[in-house]
């Protein structure tokens, strides 16, 4: 569900009056996590329809979102009070000097590219977070119990209505181990964890280890 292409009217359509009503666990969740560490700013990369930035505005935390879609900073700037901003750009070259927040969201903004897009995403998250920032990040993770296929099917249809490559590295993800698999691939301590949707989606805090080279 993240935005790393530009995405048309009809979709921002679709993601305001169906993926972020869904999303509604998650972006509670997020907005707890930030109200606990109350970091100086964020930067939501692929920030979408705003939502996420709205409901950190209105907990009072200074939110910056970025999204390649123009159809989904024109609605979300619609939706938002100015002292919310929005940025049209590319989570692959983020528009911002190093170390320029103090918390970086990527909430499933993964999942629907290759891996080496994945640790370009991640690398340029690295950049522009402060030492010490926290990174929060929302992904899938495979289910561990019967119990919980029936939610996880449920998301697998929402992804393969996406069809093309966005399944298929959706697929990928998945069997590389979702959203765990990220902590063992990268420099990175894991200050808190929260499973969502029955465990089916994992919302992460994140440190980075500075003293690893992440563009090595």
């Amino acid at each position: 569900m993240g935005r790393g292409h530009s995405y048309q009217k009809g979709t921002v359509w679709f993601y305001s009056h169906f993926i972020d009503l869904l999303l509604r666990p998650v972006r509670a969740g997020v907005v707890q996590v930030c109200e606990e560490i109350r970091p100086e700013n964020v930067l939501d990369i692929c920030s979408g329809t705003g939502a996420q930035c709205l409901l950190l505005d209105r907990a009072g935390i200074n939110t910056v979102g970025l999204d390649l879609s123009e159809a989904m900073v024109r609605s979300a700037r619609r939706c938002s009070p100015p002292n919310v901003r929005y940025v049209r750009g590319s989570a692959f070259a983020l528009p911002f000097d190093d170390q320029a927040f103090a918390c970086v969201l990527l909430i499933l903004a993964l999942h629907e590219h290759t891996h080496a897009e994945q640790l370009t995403m991640l690398s340029e998250a690295y950049r522009v977070l402060r030492k010490e920032g926290t990174l929060i990040l929302a992904e899938y993770s495979p289910p561990e119990h019967g119990s919980d296929r029936l939610v996880w099917s449920f998301i697998t249809m929402i992804e393969r209505l996406a069809g093309g490559d966005h399944y298929r590295n959706f697929r990928a993800f998945v069997e590389a181990g979702g959203a765990e698999s990220l902590k063992g691939n990268l420099p990175l301590s894991v200050l808190a964890r929260y499973p969502l949707f029955s465990g089916t989606i994992s919302l992460l805090a994140f440190r980075f280890n500075y003293t690893v080279d992440l563009h090595s």
